[in-house]
């Protein structure tokens, strides 16, 4: 059985992967993900939306709390995935839903022909630059880092944008609004400066969801991810697995599936 939801997973927000295989034209996030639910409930899974709150080891199997039932299973894969960073400046928790943003897919037609700010300096700020510039009359682009460090793809693409700009050695200290954002303020050395914008897409990088496994006891890595042996994806814990952003590795979906692949492999042998 399969409890979560697809459509809240990076993969689905992920918009166009170019870089999945067998698909040479792409392919967006959230119809990989239906098409990976699809095939594996045609083979006999069974798929339950609901968010799990608690998993309590009794012995020989695990009992899994969700808001409306409980299940119970001799084991358990764990692949809760990883959330967005935030900027954590002043201003930022406050207009979340009102002007900032974390999923550039899901509110960037909200921006059009309007000017909007990416905070980032990764993959994830080059793909919404580029998503963002066919959208908004402006894009201004403010990182932390020197440069820019994503996938040559995407960094030709965006030497060819007309409506893009960008910042960088740019520390964010306040995003300004009264009901809606209007600014960002940052500043760059010591010089403080200020950028109008109406929205702010957060593209900081992943931390992974680990409240379930932390509360479980599992090892965890020194970069806080959940520590598994690579070999068969095996937590700490016997008959505990897990698989995905969450075991930390490289962030792509290509891994994520393989270690999926691995997880399940195993949790079948720990059956016996």
């Amino acid at each position: 059985m399969v409890l979560g939801n697809i459509y809240s997973s990076q993969q689905s927000m992920g918009g166009l992967y170019e870089n999945y295989p067998g698909f040479p034209d792409g392919i967006q996030g959230i119809e990989l993900s239906e098409r990976m639910l699809s095939q594996a409930v045609k083979f006999g899974a069974e798929n339950q939306t609901e968010q799990v709150e608690k998993i309590v080891p009794l012995g020989d199997f695990f009992r899994l709390k969700t808001e409306n039932w409980q299940y119970e299973a001799k084991t358990v894969i764990l692949a809760m995935g990883a959330s967005h960073r935030v900027i954590g400046a002043p201003g930022e928790k406050e207009l979340t839903g009102r002007g900032v943003s974390y999923c550039v897919h899901c509110d960037g037609a909200l921006f059009k022909n309007k000017a909007v700010a990416v905070v980032g300096y990764g993959n994830g700020a080059a793909r919404a630059v580029l998503y963002l510039a066919n959208i908004a009359e402006k894009v201004h682009l403010l990182s932390s880092r020197e440069k820019l460090v994503a996938e040559p793809v995407y960094l030709e693409r965006i030497k060819k944008l007309s409506n893009y700009s960008a910042t960088f050695g740019a520390e964010i200290t306040e995003i300004a609004g009264d009901q809606f954002v209007s600014s960002v303020g940052f500043k760059v050395g010591n010089t403080p400066r200020s950028l109008k914008a109406d929205a702010v897409f957060v593209e900081m990088g992943m931390k992974p969801n680990i409240d379930l496994a932390a509360a479980l006891g599992l090892e965890m890595t020194p970069g806080g991810f959940v520590k598994v042996n690579r070999l068969n994806q095996e937590t700490s814990m016997p008959g505990v697995f897990a698989a995905g952003d969450l075991t930390g590795g490289r962030l792509q979906v290509a891994t994520a599936v393989g270690s999926g692949a691995s997880a399940a492999i195993s949790a079948l042998q720990y059956l016996g």
